[in-house]
């Protein structure tokens, strides 16, 4: 298997297009830097249809120092994908600055999205408003937002999506960063929040789930712009 690495992101080295089923692509990502790399765009040159990653939205994995990982990437016979930029653990970045922009603002957009939600849930156990109604806004906002097309609004629809999705299905479990388990506090039991202050099973829940967009929001605070 042979392997390369793009000029704009010499921390990667990639090895070649590999067929993981008959409409399907991957390449293995090897992580040469000293620091975990957290998001990346795979794309074409010109750009296609690329994959966008980022740990910090919940939206794969962060690649360790020497470690590898499977990544999308484009059929060959139409053009040879590469990641085109990156953002890496010490807060440095890599590659086309238009890219490592959008990375970015897919960032500041989640971020928006958990401010506005993080207030409707709050109506939930405060006010008594139905989980019924508070999807029936997000998906409101969802369209609305879709008609903007910018980067921003990507970001701030993943999360409404996410949310949504959370509140719908409350029997299955849904991954929220951050991910790391050293990261996560303890959360309460929904039995404890419903006693404590006085809500019904579902009430509890969004006021949990609240909190963990909270820690959310929190971690994605001071890695919303590029390095200056």
């Amino acid at each position: 298997m042979s392997w390369s690495s793009f000029a704009q992101v010499a921390s990667i080295v990639e090895s070649s297009t590999l067929q993981a089923s008959p409409h399907s692509w991957r390449k293995i990502l090897r992580n040469q830097s000293s620091s975990s790399m957290v998001a990346y765009i795979m794309d074409c040159n010109p750009r296609r249809s690329g994959s966008r990653q980022d740990a910090l939205l919940g939206l794969g994995q962060s690649i360790a120092p020497a470690a590898t990982a499977e990544a999308e990437a484009a059929n060959p016979s139409i053009c040879e994908a590469g990641v085109r930029a990156a953002i890496f653990s010490d807060g440095h970045v890599e590659g086309d600055p238009e890219l490592v922009e959008e990375l970015f603002a897919w960032r500041r957009g989640a971020y928006q999205a958990l401010g506005d939600t993080r207030k409707l849930l709050t109506s939930v156990y405060t006010q008594h408003v139905p989980i019924a109604d508070i999807i029936e806004k997000l998906e409101a906002e969802r369209k609305a937002t879709l008609l903007k097309m910018t980067h921003e609004s990507g970001g701030y629809n993943s999360v409404l999506i996410r949310v949504s999705q959370i509140l719908a299905h409350p029997r299955i479990t849904y991954g929220l960063p951050p991910d790391d388990p050293g990261q996560q506090q303890q959360q309460p039991a929904i039995e404890d929040v419903m006693s404590a202050n006085g809500l019904s099973r579902d009430e509890a829940r969004v006021m949990i789930l609240n909190k963990r967009l909270g820690a959310w929001k929190s971690l994605l605070e001071n890695h919303l712009q590029p390095p200056q």
